[in-house]
């Protein structure tokens, strides 16, 4: 029997190789369900040994958050990762500012109801539409997620606009779309939302 040469080896084990990092990659499929958007105010904790400061008019946060489901052939039943990147759209005194951020999820059960949320800072809204306060949902033009799964967009869904309006927009966007462990929201509902890559839970 001839010896094969050493290139035609290692050749040989490059291929299989990737053969098989490809076959290890869970087949994964995700449904957006919803978009919810709603303005939230500051919310307000108490705290034992300081004095109570009032705070008559509490700051205005809008909140956008996502429903989805997935499925995978993982047989842990889990999916290692999602990347959702987020497109929020608001009107403002002629002219519409576009925020855009990204979360990553991590370890998100399959075939259960999971959500996702991001917020705007009261400051990005006064910047977009230049009052303090009284923001509601008719400020905005749209709201766009898209969801990535092993470096490839798998689903997305929108809300508003015309249509991919995100992808067509001739401004830049404001990086300001912040994840919920970024805001005073972050000790809240904790069992609502997928664990993330940086809230602690998802390591």
């Amino acid at each position: 029997m001839k010896a094969l040469p050493i290139s035609a080896l290692f050749a040989l084990v490059t291929l299989i190789g990737a053969h098989n990092a490809f076959a290890q990659v869970p087949q994964v499929k995700v449904d957006v369900q919803e978009i919810e958007v709603q303005v939230q105010n500051t919310p307000s904790f108490e705290a034992g040994n300081v004095k109570d400061k009032k705070i008559p008019n509490p700051k205005e946060w809008l909140e956008v958050e996502v429903k989805f489901e997935c499925q995978t052939t993982s047989p842990d039943g889990l999916v290692p990762s999602l990347d959702l990147r987020y497109y929020i759209a608001i009107k403002g005194d002629g002219k519409t500012t576009m925020f855009q951020g990204d979360v990553r999820h991590v370890n998100i059960p399959a075939k259960e109801e999971m959500y996702s949320v991001v917020y705007l800072s009261p400051s990005s809204l006064i910047k977009a539409t230049g009052k303090p306060r009284g923001f509601s949902t008719s400020d905005l033009y749209g709201v766009a997620v898209e969801v990535t799964y092993d470096g490839r967009v798998v689903t997305g869904m929108s809300e508003g606009g015309s249509g991919s309006w995100w992808k067509s927009a001739s401004v830049s966007p404001v990086m300001e779309v912040l994840p919920k462990s970024e805001t005073p929201f972050a000790l809240l509902w904790l069992d609502r939302y997928a664990d993330t890559q940086d809230d602690g839970r998802g390591r």
